[in-house]
């Protein structure tokens, strides 16, 4: 039997090498559990590598002989993937290739079409599946045999496809080995400022599972990890903990769990057992399951931000979602009480259920209006694959190509009751609603990294009139600041000096290029664009591949969908979005052959522009 050489790839997250991102922690599960199995194993974290795609995995491939590339991702992410998938075997035809992640689990043949790429998906969770795989391939298994194989699909030829037997959900989650962090550079991704997300002030922060799934069968939901809730018990979760802790130095702990333990007797004893170590935590956690008695506890063990699903403010929205028991009254006593503690809350109102129509949605605003206490973040409900409102969007005719969809990077799409113009009102709204909240008062630039996208700040804190210095802070993130003196939110303000330099470098870019696009209508772009006569130029092309947002009127302005930048041969495009600046880059490159300049919105904030053409 020949021993086969695996690549394990972690997908490029990062818009700049050495900014912070959300560790994968399914990637490195799969890793640890081949590696048990005796499987020759060489893996690559991309967050952490500078360079190329391509020049990375030739000498990755050359240098360990491989025979075998596997790589894995959302559905988001369906870029990032490919671009793996494909380098790989661009690289060298005869590899094999194997996909994995909640892209492949939640739509599987469209999923594997899309990629092109892969000649095997590995469904639900992987540790097993790719284990016998590999193993099946070693042996030279003839390919009869490897569709006995519970949890894959395998393209036969083109864009034909086999579907093996489902694999039942993991029961026994002590039997699956600790995720391999070491494969995947952890060391490196501690020293990473914290990811921007619920205003946390973390440092050396690092993911763990103490369960998977979730017993809620929310209709915006798709549970990747399985649709049975199970956990591991406090005694394998604190023994994997007793060894991260002596082998790195760990001060937060980001609990990534879809929900954080619903029993109030596994919940305090989870807190006396985490309280010894001295580190701070966060977790995701269901408005039902909070217990008051117990919160003093949950502070004690270190508990430092509560993340919860809100949702809506319309009980009515609250049931077509299956928030099961979930009401408004429910959700205003425990953030309440929970606040009256003193610990942080962070929550999302997502607009647009199917049922949602436009005098529920003013609901939820009013609501949302009349206690900015809480600064709950505002959003609209986007359709992934997977979920039951994906599912009703096809259904309905919403979604017309799933393949297109996926490969558009699942843009915003309206499901709800609310016609176009209503829907374009409230997308609106929530763009304006940003001036309703309160700001950091006094704001001052203290340093600026342009390159990396991050800026130190300092101002005061309009509740407690505290001053604070906000370091490394990520530019343009759609995120809070958490005041560390009274813990009030607000969120991360554009300094004046960043919105000039950004207007300075648009007018030296028409002057020498004329016409601009400017890719990703964000709730904090879309805030620049009211501020900013230069974003509101002629030669400036708002652009999002949502069709929903080119409804929406931007102070004057009308968005685009990206064929605007072939019509008016457009040559320069500034991408908003950091989380998916590699995904519109390859749709750029592959789609609108004008462009032959590329910018990272954070590169308009330096005094000179880098030289980015594309080849």
């Amino acid at each position: 039997m020949k021993k086969l050489n695996f690549l394990l790839v972690m997908p490029r997250l990062v818009q700049t090498i050495g900014d912070g991102y959300v560790f994968p922690l399914g990637i490195a599960y799969v890793s640890a559990s081949l590696k048990k199995a005796g499987i020759n194993v060489t893996t690559v974290n991309l967050n952490h590598q500078e360079g190329k795609l391509v020049d990375i995995l030739s000498s990755l491939i050359e240098e360990n002989d491989i025979d075998i590339v596997g790589t894995g991702g959302l559905s988001p992410q369906y870029h990032l993937v490919r671009n793996v998938l494909k380098t790989a075997k661009d690289i060298s035809p005869e590899i094999i290739t194997v996909v994995g992640g909640g892209m492949i689990t939640a739509e599987a043949r469209i999923a594997m079409k899309a990629l092109e790429y892969a000649d095997y998906g590995v469904i639900g969770e992987g540790e097993l599946s790719a284990v016998e795989l590999v193993q099946a391939l070693e042996a030279d298994a003839p390919v009869e045999e490897i569709k006995k194989i519970e949890g894959l699909i395998i393209r036969d030829s083109g864009n034909t496809f086999s579907m093996t037997p489902s694999r039942a959900d993991i029961e026994d989650l002590e039997a699956i080995p600790w995720a391999d962090y070491e494969g995947f550079d952890v060391e490196k991704y501690l020293d990473l400022p914290a990811p921007a997300f619920g205003g946390l002030n973390a440092k050396r922060m690092l993911p763990m599972l103490a369960s998977r799934s979730c017993p809620y069968n929310c209709t915006f939901c798709f549970h990747s990890l399985g649709s049975k809730y199970r956990r591991r018990s406090h005694d394998d979760f604190f023994a994997e903990l007793d060894y991260l802790t002596k082998r790195y130095d760990i001060d937060y702990l980001s609990m990534a769990d879809e929900l954080f333990e619903p029993k109030k007797e596994r919940v305090i004893e989870f807190c006396e057992r985490i309280k010894p170590y001295g580190l701070r935590w966060h977790a995701d956690f269901a408005v039902n399951n909070v217990r008051p008695e117990i919160l003093p506890i949950m502070k004690e063990g270190g508990l430092d931000v509560m993340f919860f699903g809100l949702e809506s403010a319309d009980d009515n929205i609250l049931v077509s979602m299956k928030k099961r028991g979930l009401t408004m009254e429910k959700m205003e006593a425990v953030l309440k009480i929970v606040t009256e503690h003193d610990i942080p809350v962070y929550g999302a109102f997502i607009f647009g259920d199917k049922e949602e129509t436009f005098q529920s949605a003013q609901k939820t605003m009013k609501w949302w209006r009349e206690h900015p206490e809480y600064l709950v973040h505002l959003t609209l409900i986007k359709p992934f694959p997977g979920s039951q409102i994906y599912t009703y969007a096809c259904e309905k005719g919403i979604i017309t190509d799933k393949e297109k969809y996926l490969k558009d990077g699942c843009p915003q799409v309206n499901i709800s009751k609310m016609n176009g113009e209503e829907f374009g009102i409230l997308q609106r709204q929530i763009s304006d609603a940003m001036d309703d909240l309160e700001r950091l008062e006094d704001v001052r630039l203290i340093s600026l990294n342009s390159e990396m996208g991050r800026m130190t700040i300092s101002g005061k804190c309009p509740q407690c009139s505290n001053e604070n210095t906000f370091d490394d802070l990520k530019m343009f993130a759609l995120d809070y600041l958490t005041c560390p003196d009274c813990i009030h939110k607000f969120h991360i303000p554009v300094p004046d000096e960043v919105l000039a330099n950004i207007n300075l470098n648009l007018n030296r870019l028409m002057a020498e290029e004329g016409k601009i696009a400017v890719w990703g209508m964000t709730l904090t772009m879309m805030e620049l664009f009211k501020e900013s006569e230069t974003l509101r130029d002629p030669r400036v092309f708002p652009v999002d591949i949502a069709e929903t947002k080119r409804r929406m009127d931007l102070y004057g302005k009308q968005v685009s969908s990206p064929d605007v930048i072939n019509e008016e041969e457009i040559t320069v495009a500034v991408i908003t979005v950091p989380s998916h600046i590699g995904q519109i880059t390859s749709q750029i490159e592959e789609n609108h052959t004008s462009v032959v300049q590329i910018l990272d919105i954070c590169e308009l904030v330096g005094s000179e522009l880098p030289e980015m053409a594309i080849a």
